[in-house]
């Protein structure tokens, strides 16, 4: 049982809450999650199946979408409708015309601190435990890429936004550092993922509606530009071994008789791709398909 299966996470729960109850509902423990979702938000999480969790990785770094509700006026120590709120001193109503001009502000390379209630690691303890206890955080900011924000609505102290954005964005961050900007203290008061790559809402699946047969394939769901591989490809990858380059892409999925042998990436100076990762249920696919044609040919006398 391998793949991906694409749920509708619903708010209340964890991330890892959908994971425990996925490998439930299906029986199996290796499932893993590709980007964690707060407990406030909803939305699409990708959930990989059996080896499909080694791909996982990939779809981290995919693209995401969100639709986001921030509510001015107020300032919430986890960012988000979950912390504690405090009334922002002196906050000042804007319009949405002034909330227009400073969009271009956050778009494109940024930099942003992360909450201080996340799961970042600070000399091997997360950051939310180090909060919880009342210890200082102390986050440096990361550089983060904004696509796209448009205004969906707009009725202010609340504004509605959809977001198009690259891996590792914090919503929540975003919602604070609008907040500061406009000097109205603000926070995250609804989130939804949309789309995760090529994983959208409108195929996600309620929680409680997960079964085997809604596992996508792993070769329709890996985020990877594919190419297919001769049985000579596949052996020399089935053993670790490079092979000629030919593609342009950094990372494709080598694909040997409709399925998944191995992640492959370049290397520009030997003009080579070398095996990342190589599957080892369909390396043996490929090394007993050699030790059949030995057998086939073998002059190796049978006892009477």
């Amino acid at each position: 049982m391998d793949g991906f299966l694409v749920i509708n996470k619903p708010k209340g729960i964890t991330s890892h809450d959908a994971v425990a109850f996925a490998r439930r509902r299906l029986k199996i423990r290796r499932i893993g999650h590709s980007g964690t979702l707060d407990p406030l938000a909803t939305g699409v999480l990708v959930l990989g199946i059996g080896s499909a969790t080694r791909l996982l990785e990939y779809i981290l770094g995919c693209e995401k979408e969100y639709e986001a509700e921030i509510t001015f006026g107020s300032t919430s120590s986890t960012d988000d409708a979950e912390g504690e709120l405090t009334p922002f001193p002196n906050s000042r109503p804007f319009t949405r015309e002034e909330f227009e001009k400073v969009l271009p502000e956050f778009l494109g390379a940024i930099y942003q601190i992360p909450p201080k209630f996340s799961a970042i690691k600070i000399h091997g303890e997360t950051a939310y435990r180090l909060a919880r206890v009342g210890k200082e955080v102390n986050l440096k900011p990361r550089l983060v890429e904004i696509h796209s924000l448009e205004i969906r609505n707009f009725n202010f102290p609340k504004v509605e936004i959809s977001i198009r954005c690259g891996s590792g964005t914090y919503i929540r961050s975003l919602a604070r550092d609008f907040g500061a900007r406009l000097e109205a203290g603000g926070f995250l008061s609804k989130l939804t993922r949309t789309r995760v790559g090529n994983f959208k809402i409108n195929h996600a699946l309620p929680l409680k509606s997960i079964r085997p047969d809604k596992i996508i394939p792993i070769e329709e769901g890996i985020p990877l530009p594919q190419i297919n591989l001769t049985r000579t490809e596949a052996e020399k990858i089935s053993h670790g071994q490079k092979i000629s380059a030919r593609t342009n892409e950094a990372k494709v999925a080598g694909i040997f008789e409709g399925k998944l042998l191995a992640v492959l990436a370049r290397e520009e100076e030997k003009h080579s791709l070398r095996p990342e990762k190589v599957f080892k249920s369909l390396q043996s696919a490929v090394s007993s398909s050699q030790k059949e044609d030995v057998v086939r040919f073998s002059t190796k006398k049978i006892r009477s």
